[in-house]
């Protein structure tokens, strides 16, 4: 383990909150207000504790083989063969994710910014930074992570500014959904919480793994509450009727808010927002980048990378619009249950191997 790579366990958890908070919370609150109405806050705390008990779950495997990634435990539990097949599995969900995170990014920058710039241009721009980044190893990564912060402070103002404004009337009556409606809704809320999983592929290089349980769990319900916190806001705000209109009811929120020195201030979240997105792409993107070098054992590490970051910006042209890649990420959301599932059956299964 290179020492670039290495990280603490409160890193891996600010690590993981970005991959969750970077797309889960944008489009949660509409996706629910349509699913149960006002009350998808329940499902958002549901889906939180479940997710919970998935991290524990895949954390009491990765102790059982300490120091091991899901790369080197799988054929050890299944055998050599089986074990590799399902490794080209895990790695074509990661790229899959890696690949639709940036033409998302790239595709509203140029939606909300540069309207006029060719969209493959602006990839070249974003993916500039990835890669010098990238070249540097986890700790930098890790460490960028850190821009989060920045961004729940501005979250938590604009919910102060607006507080007053909320009507709580709009939450009520508790539980009007029913346990069917808030069931069905279990499954696209759980999606929000994806990004723990990645805790699989990058807890070798954690230093003080006997403190990665509390970040973890710690980074899952940080991202439990802002998820929840935007939800109760916007729908207190907008009512559920109009939230389901809305494409990103936390940019609506902004647009809300007025003030006598600046005129957009959505525009603010926009530009905070998309170095959030960067992380998201730069965490998978090491997932991805790590896990061809374990798998297939890749030497020549200065041909291999421009070759990587050209696949990714060639693959990422696939989709034909928005509408398509967004389309295209309905796998993901399959692909993530599967991860998941398979983690947790990993740890089952340990026991009787």
């Amino acid at each position: 383990m290179t020492e670039r790579n290495k990280i603490t366990s409160r890193q891996l958890g600010i690590f993981i909150l970005t991959a969750q908070i970077g797309f889960g919370f944008l489009t949660l609150p509409a996706v629910l207000a349509r699913d149960t109405g006002h009350d998808g806050w329940l499902s958002i705390l549901a889906a939180g504790i479940i997710s919970s008990l998935a991290i524990i779950a895949i954390l009491l495997l990765l102790r059982k083989y300490a120091g091991k990634s899901i790369f080197e435990i799988s054929p050890r539990l299944f055998g050599r063969l089986p074990g590799k097949a399902i490794n080209l599995f895990l790695l074509l969900y990661l790229s899959y994710s890696m690949v639709l995170s940036f033409r998302v990014f790239t595709e509203f920058i140029t939606l909300y910014t540069l309207n006029l710039t060719p969209s493959l241009v602006v990839a070249l721009l974003i993916i500039t930074p990835t890669a010098y980044l990238l070249r540097y190893g986890l700790k930098p990564l890790a460490r960028f992570s850190y821009f989060i912060f920045l961004i729940l402070f501005f979250i938590l103002a604009l919910v102060f500014l607006v507080a007053n404004k909320i009507r709580w009337t709009f939450l009520m009556p508790v539980g009007a959904a029913g346990i069917a409606s808030l069931g069905k809704s279990l499954g696209t809320t759980f999606i929000a919480y994806i990004g723990f999983e990645l805790v699989a592929f990058v807890y070798p290089y954690v230093e003080d793994r006997e403190n990665t349980m509390k970040w973890v769990l710690g980074a899952n319900f940080a991202s439990m509450a802002v998820f929840t916190l935007v939800f109760l806001v916007t729908t207190g705000l907008f009512g559920e009727n109009l939230l389901k209109t809305q494409l990103i009811p936390l940019f609506e929120l902004a647009r809300y808010y007025r003030t006598p020195f600046f005129e957009r201030t959505d525009l603010l979240f926009v530009l905070l927002w998309f170095p959030l997105v960067e992380g998201v792409f730069l965490t998978y993107s090491f997932a991805v980048y790590d896990g061809l070098r374990r798998i297939f054992a890749i030497r020549n590490r200065r041909l291999f990378f421009p070759l990587f970051i050209a696949a990714t910006i060639l693959f990422s042209r696939i989709p034909a619009d928005l509408v398509q890649t967004l389309a295209a990420a309905e796998v993901v959301t399959i692909g993530g249950i599967i991860v998941v599932g398979y983690l947790i059956f990993c740890y089952l299964f340990s026991f009787v191997k």
